[in-house]
């Protein structure tokens, strides 16, 4: 394994973007739907960037990169064909400990982004070891196409059992075990249909004994 997946707690935390483009663009929008603060450096920007300038955790520095435009930062991606502008970002990256992302350049990376899907609290990562983008994002595209809303309300009831496993002190091999009937096909399909009766009697089943959740106040029946 080249390298290890990981999920960053972004929140609060100061980015840098060099680069104006569609690339820098698009790495700008995932690290501010992360929760960090992000500054983009570039003398000019695609029009894309419009509405994320809108948002009061990302600003522009309109010039190209200096040599301290890193400092206090904690993750910086270099979105720039210039391999001089690259070379010198990731240095001063190097130097200062940030976490640094070079577009096509994956020999100098600290770490590659991946392929990213979302749907509510599940996040899901592809990458292909920085050897193919295109075919993650496909990938991505496609797993997509069948991760419908009965999993993210799945996790939703996960969220709630876990308490009560936590509290009832439930061994960590029974918790999963009892999460993963939590995705057999009969209560995923129950969810899609909004039958609460047979996602209770699931539950109940799961549980070993008769559970009301709150959680399922918002399936209709």
């Amino acid at each position: 394994m080249r390298y290890l997946p990981i999920f960053l707690d972004l929140r609060g935390a100061s980015g840098v973007v060099v680069g104006g483009g569609e690339a820098a663009f698009h790495k700008c929008k995932v690290l501010l739907e992360a929760g960090a603060r992000v500054t983009v450096v570039s003398p000019t920007l695609v029009p894309e960037f419009a509405p994320l300038l809108a948002h009061e955790s990302c600003r522009h520095v309109s010039r190209n990169y200096q040599r301290g435009d890193l400092h206090g930062c904690r993750i910086a991606v270099v979105a720039t064909d210039d391999p001089t502008v690259q070379e010198a970002v990731v240095t001063e990256a190097n130097e200062r400990g940030v976490l640094v992302n070079a577009v096509d350049r994956p020999d100098l990376c600290a770490f590659v982004m991946p392929a990213i899907l979302s749907r509510g609290d599940i996040v899901i990562a592809v990458g292909t070891s920085a050897t193919s983008p295109g075919f993650a994002a496909a990938l991505r595209d496609r797993i997509g196409r069948w991760l419908g809303p009965e999993y993210v309300a799945a996790l939703g009831i996960a969220r709630v059992l876990r308490e009560r496993w936590q509290s009832g002190k439930i061994p960590m091999e029974e918790r999963r075990r009892r999460s993963r009937l939590l995705l057999e096909e009969d209560f995923l399909a129950a969810l899609r249909r909004g039958d609460v009766a047979a996602v209770q009697k699931s539950i109940s089943s799961i549980e070993g004994e008769e559970v009301e959740l709150p959680s399922l106040q918002g399936l209709s029946s």
